[in-house]
């Protein structure tokens, strides 16, 4: 099961990747609508499919 949670979850590159965006672009996004990490590991910070889907829709209304 751990496995399959791991699978959605995200670092801020990979979501970039994911959009198509930089990094700091996606870092800026979380920032301005005060997305919280869904899970901490050793520092980093990890997000779900649900914060992918409210970047797209963010990304989309730019």
């Amino acid at each position: 099961m751990a496995a399959e949670k791991s699978a959605d979850l995200y670092t801020a590159g990979k979501l970039a990747d994911a959009l198509g965006v930089s990094q700091g672009e996606v870092k800026k996004l979380l920032a301005a609508q005060s997305i919280q990490p869904d899970e901490m590991k050793r520092g980093c910070k990890y997000y779900g499919s649900e914060t992918l889907d409210k970047l797209k829709a963010a990304l989309a209304e730019e």
